[in-house]
């Protein structure tokens, strides 16, 4: 593996550890850069059920604030596993951890949502940057209270 290839892996791991961090601080218009505006991204339960689904990244985006307004939260991404399918393209797949604490006051099904599962990304490389073109996160364990 040569130089450009090493930094090319480091910097898709440095966009994701990126999206880890913009999303526990709510910080929704970075969060929104590390996606192509084209990105479909697909959320599937234990089972494999589909979740959630979207192709329009604004929708994404603003479900997710409005679903975790007022939380507490942490996403954490171990074991990454990349591959560079050409000097502009790559495909990933991490191991994710999310834990979610919903505030109090907030009326809901559940108060917590603690999870594992697994990302599956392609990434595309535009202006000098790794920018996720299609995300699902396929659950293996998901416990609610």
């Amino acid at each position: 593996m040569d130089l450009q290839q090493l930094t090319a892996l480091e910097n898709i791991r440095q966009a994701k550890a990126r999206y880890c961090r913009f999303i526990d601080l709510k910080q929704w218009d970075d969060f929104k850069n590390l996606f192509t505006p084209t990105v479909h991204l697909t959320f599937h339960g234990v089972e494999g059920e589909l979740l959630y689904q979207f192709t329009d990244l604004q929708s994404f985006i603003d479900q997710t604030a409005t679903t975790l307004s007022g939380s507490q939260t942490i996403h954490q991404v171990h074991n990454s596993e990349i591959q560079l399918t050409s000097e502009t393209t790559a495909r990933a797949i991490w191991s994710m951890e999310d834990w979610i604490i919903y505030p109090k006051d907030v009326k809901g099904l559940f108060k917590t949502l603690h999870g594992f599962g697994h990302y599956y990304e392609t990434l595309e490389l535009r202006e000098g940057c790794w920018l996720t073109t299609t995300l699902s996160l396929k659950r293996t364990i998901l416990t609610i209270t």
